[in-house]
């Protein structure tokens, strides 16, 4: 990464704006918690900036920055944040994000008022993140976590996860669902208004960033499609980028340009945009994260679309067939040996053909085997597995040891099946929600 990037995702000392001696309630302080409490992290070196406070949560607090810092973070009133942002460039600080809301989102005035931000900033050779966002979470090696956001708790699994987002609450589903999900995750970024760092260039960080393997984008508006295009198809050969576009709708637009002053655009030039660049783009949060699930896994973000559906659930595993057909996926039927392979294994009355439907009075002993044999077919590059509450550990190794043998990707939709699931997911395969977002999450990644 470039220096700013550094600068923001990696620093060795930052600058708080905001936080109070007298009402540790406010935004500013929530900062400075997170900051100091930020894991394994305790060589960053934290000043705290205040015209009158002489200490803050314990710490020395001075009235102006009075040494360079890497990171200066604001939480201060619109009405006081040119004075801050000053303060911070003429103290020498390489980035700032200003976590403030009431700019450019607020009208003609707020947006005056942003612009001067910038001007500053780049004045003094600063970049500005922001205004009105949530801040940046970034993970630093090891067991170190940087949490310069206003999120409380974040979560800590490290991975090649990385996030943009122009919305502050949707970066907060996208930590509870990186939470709930267990998907590691490397930086989350929350862009607010985008007046100085807009998602473009962003991007191109994450594209440079070691950490990252996998992007994910909400926006709500690009400032330059052209650039966009150009970006992301730089990046995507080598790494996945999801984007989940808001403001498609004419009420999402009013609501876009309500929420951080973003102009969404035409919808379809979005879709041809998106295309170009090679992007993963969806429509839902749903997708987005189903998606984003599959995409932590290494072996789903590159792979054939001919695949096998591995149920003992016949109306799930039918379901899955129809989610497949309209995904572009194709269901190559299993050749009369290979079926012939798989019935020495399975009751008589299984169907071997493909979709692969063992049965629950498939012999616990037989799963592995069983499923081994489709997971051997040439014909079929990846599986999906149905398996709806026939909790039999067997049928859970025989994918997990198909799945580690084979390399296949494969993805799963398992239901009050505790023991299967615990075995199949610590075999690194995603466990989704649904039979569809089994094969959407398959499909996300498949070859056009």
């Amino acid at each position: 990464m470039n220096r700013e990037a550094n600068a923001l995702f990696e620093p060795k000392s930052v600058a708080v704006y905001g936080a109070s001696a007298t009402d540790p309630g406010k935004l500013g302080n929530t900062l400075l918690a997170n900051l100091s409490d930020s894991e394994g992290n305790g060589s960053l070196d934290i000043v705290c900036v205040h015209p009158s406070a002489a200490h803050i949560g314990g710490r020395p607090a001075v009235r102006s920055l009075d040494r360079p810092v890497d990171l200066a973070v604001v939480s201060v009133p619109a009405r006081a944040a040119e004075s801050a942002v000053a303060d911070a460039v003429v103290g020498g600080a390489k980035v700032l994000v200003v976590l403030s809301s009431g700019f450019g989102e607020a009208g003609p005035e707020g947006r005056a008022v942003q612009d001067r931000l910038v001007a500053m900033a780049r004045g003094g050779g600063a970049r500005l993140v922001g205004p009105n966002c949530m801040g940046a979470v970034s993970h630093l090696g090891g067991g170190s976590w940087l949490n310069g956001s206003y999120f409380w708790s974040v979560p800590r699994h490290a991975g090649g996860l990385s996030f943009l987002s122009q919305s502050g609450a949707f970066g907060g589903m996208f930590l509870a669902e990186v939470r709930q999900r267990e998907l590691g995750f490397a930086r989350f970024l929350s862009l607010g208004n985008s007046a100085d760092l807009e998602i473009t260039e962003a991007l191109q960080w994450f594209g440079e960033d070691d950490r990252t393997e996998v992007i994910a984008v909400f926006a709500e508006g690009l400032r330059d499609g052209r650039a966009f295009v150009d970006v992301a198809g730089a990046i995507t050969p080598h790494k996945p980028v999801v984007v989940l576009k808001g403001g498609r709708s004419k009420a999402g637009a009013r609501a876009a340009a309500g929420h951080t002053g973003t102009l969404a655009g035409s919808s379809r030039a979005y879709d041809a945009a998106f295309r170009r660049a090679g992007v993963t783009a969806v429509t839902t949060s749903e997708q987005f994260f189903d998606t984003l699930t599959a995409f932590a896994t290494p072996t789903l973000r590159r792979h054939g679309r001919r695949v096998a559906i591995v149920t003992i659930s016949g109306g799930p595993g039918v379901l899955a067939s129809d989610a497949a057909e309209r995904a572009g996926l194709e269901l190559p039927q299993l050749p009369v040996e290979r079926q012939h392979r798989i019935r020495a294994h399975a009751p008589e009355f299984a169907a071997t053909a493909n979709p692969v439907d063992l049965t629950p009075q498939c012999r616990p002993d037989q799963f592995p085997a069983a499923i081994a044999e489709v997971y051997r077919e040439e014909s079929v590059d990846g599986v999906i597995v149905i398996n709806c509450g026939l909790d039999i550990r067997e049928f859970g190794i025989g994918v997990a040891e198909a799945h580690t043998a084979s390399g296949k990707p494969t993805t799963a939709f398992l239901l009050d099946v505790p023991a299967v699931q615990s075995v199949i997911a610590g075999a690194g395969i995603p466990c989704l929600a649904s039979p569809e977002a089994a094969v959407r999450a398959y499909a996300a990644g498949a070859a056009r």
